[in-house]
């Protein structure tokens, strides 16, 4: 055949698999002419683990390779490529050795293209380049052709300067200040953390130069999420709120451009939540009172758990909330507990009324929704003494807390308490880390299936399971493996524990940057709160970037284990 034929069919091959479905037709041919065509039988080597960087990289045209990682205890498979996957992309990483062997698994046809030639493509065409990005790493990776309105340029100086003296005469009190220049990200971040509508601009240190409301923000960005949010805290119906949650929920899902956008929109998602929950303890109170019982005299509070405390969400979901009130106080009785307890009732009540996605929090035994002060202590006590005769498993969303509103010294007496107990029994912490592995995620996509550790293939998989919840339960040990109960974020809770744990700083960091993977896709997998994806519906860039991000899950699952569980 001749070699114009060939170099046309290989061509013609690759303009159908990312990255080289952005190459113009001529580099296409001149890549597919730098190269050539080899044919392994069943259970060959391609590579070796080691081996030095070689001078093609590999297409595979047809066949199953495995990537094998080998020691001293043996091959250990770390990914299945097929039809259109490349082998050979190690060289560009480190060293450039390879980091796995390639062992054929049925008969493979092989396109190889010069190194030097793709690498020219690379530096030509970002696509190429955020390919081999993803193929690396999920750091920093911006592979994705949409803008959020977090981006959009914040209102001038200048403007601001000029509407002075009209925002001067509805200017609160004292508002928090921001030092200029003043991006829209951070300006909507200030205003959500403060709860206020607006920021007093400083420059240097020099007096205010100008005032920021969140209604001249939103001339510029077109949201206003602090105005949003505050409507639905001072709603007075489910007609009034159910609206108001729909903008929300779409004001979240519209910020979310970048996986980087994850720790502004889930600060987004927690204020909304946070709001919406107030909202109906209000309205619930009303519906109680109205019922003829009388509201509690002692200090309370109330706290979110779970997902709810750590924000780890994009939109108005089922909360997990709960009263604690202070039964030490010298005003508490026990008609007290009677309000609580229907207080929760008819709070519940109304998060159904309001369609919330979820089935709401499944309380396992010992526990309720509204318990005095000394039975949360108690709960704490008995789960930290014994973790497996009072299923530790089972209560692990209550080490994540968070105040939702009322007295904060009641819940920094609880977690005074907990510490306290943490201090004296430590074996909660290694049974923590080994219910990490509880969900694991997938090896690898093969042919548009799921191909799980152990063989066993799969249409769809679940990013909250594989992903998402590793990540936050692994967190969770770090945090209270150094008392840590303050932070509940779990993205805070991984930058805090690559200074607590330096020697892990690269995992963490890549752990980090895969949850804000996982949470971008689980919000592209649909409104009300699915997480199922189905990979025959996702691009290569997609699934590479997945595949890598599943990686640095199990690094960091291995981590927690290792740092935590000992070795017997």
């Amino acid at each position: 055949m001749k070699t114009s034929v060939i170099r046309q069919r290989v061509a013609d091959f690759l303009k159908q698999n990312a990255p080289f479905d952005a190459l113009l037709e001529q580099d296409l041919l001149d890549l597919a002419g730098s190269g050539k065509v080899k044919f392994h039988e069943s259970d060959e080597y391609v590579f070796r683990q080691g081996d030095a960087k070689g001078q093609f990289v590999w297409v595979i045209q047809q066949g199953r390779v495995d990537l094998l990682e080998e020691n001293v205890s043996g091959e250990r498979l770390r990914d299945v490529l097929g039809e259109g996957d490349l082998l050979g992309l190690d060289r560009f990483l480190g060293d450039g050795s390879c980091l796995y062997s390639a062992r054929t698994a049925s008969d493979v046809m092989l396109y190889g293209v010069a190194a030097t030639v793709f690498e020219s493509s690379v530096e030509r065409y970002p696509a190429v380049r955020r390919f081999l990005s993803a193929h690396a790493s999920v750091s920093g990776n911006l592979g994705f052709n949409r803008t959020s309105w977090l981006e959009a340029e914040a209102p001038p100086l200048d403007f601001l300067r000029a509407r002075m003296v009209s925002t001067r005469e509805a200017m609160c009190s004292c508002p928090p200040t921001v030092s200029s220049p003043l991006s829209t990200r951070a300006a909507v971040r200030a205003m959500l953390q403060s709860r206020s509508e607006q920021l007093a601009i400083t420059a240097g240190g020099s007096p205010v130069e100008a005032i920021l409301t969140s209604s001249d923000l939103a001339l510029f960005c077109g949201h206003d999420p602090v105005r949003l949010i505050g409507a639905i805290r001072r709603a007075c119906s489910a007609a009034e709120i159910a609206p108001l949650m729909r903008l929300a929920t779409g004001l979240a899902r519209n910020g979310l451009a970048q996986p980087r956008d994850i720790d502004d929109c889930c600060l987004i998602g927690v204020e909304v939540v946070a709001a919406l929950a107030e909202a109906c303890i209000r309205l619930a109170d009303g519906a109680v009172r109205a019922a003829g019982i009388e509201a509690a005299r002692a200090p309370y509070c109330w706290v979110m758990f779970g997902g709810s405390a750590r924000g780890d969400l994009l939109g108005p979901e089922f909360p997990t909330i709960a009263a604690v009130c202070d039964d030490s106080d010298g005003a508490f009785t026990a008609e007290d507990s009677v309000y609580f307890a229907a207080l929760a009732g008819e709070t519940e009540a109304w998060f159904h009324a309001l369609g919330l996605s979820g089935a709401g929090f499944d309380w396992p035994e010992g526990a309720r929704p509204s318990m005095p002060l000394s039975e949360w202590k108690r709960l704490y006590s008995e789960t930290i003494r014994n973790p497996i005769g009072h299923d530790l498993y089972a209560r692990r969303s209550f080490f994540d807390l968070r105040l939702l509103s009322g007295d904060a010294s009641i819940l920094q007496a609880l977690q005074v308490h907990i510490l306290q107990e943490l201090s004296g029994h430590e074996t909660a912490i290694p049974l923590l880390a080994n219910d990490t592995l509880e969900h694991v995620p997938p090896l690898t996509f093969f042919r548009d299936l799921v191909l799980d550790m152990d063989g066993a293939q799969r249409d769809s998989f679940d990013i909250a399971e594989a992903v998402i919840s590793p990540i936050a339960n692994a967190a969770r040990v770090f945090a209270i493996a150094k008392r840590r109960l303050t932070q509940a974020g779990t993205l805070a809770r991984l930058e805090t524990a690559m200074l607590d744990f330096p020697e892990g700083g690269a995992i963490l960091h890549e752990g980090a940057d895969a949850f804000r993977i996982g949470m971008y896709y689980r919000a592209l997998a649909g409104a009300g709160g699915g997480s199922r994806i189905d990979p025959g519906k996702l691009g290569k860039f997609d699934k590479v970037l997945l595949k890598t991000a599943f990686s640095s899950v199990q690094r960091f699952l291995e981590f927690t284990l290792s740092t935590f569980v000992p070795t017997v």
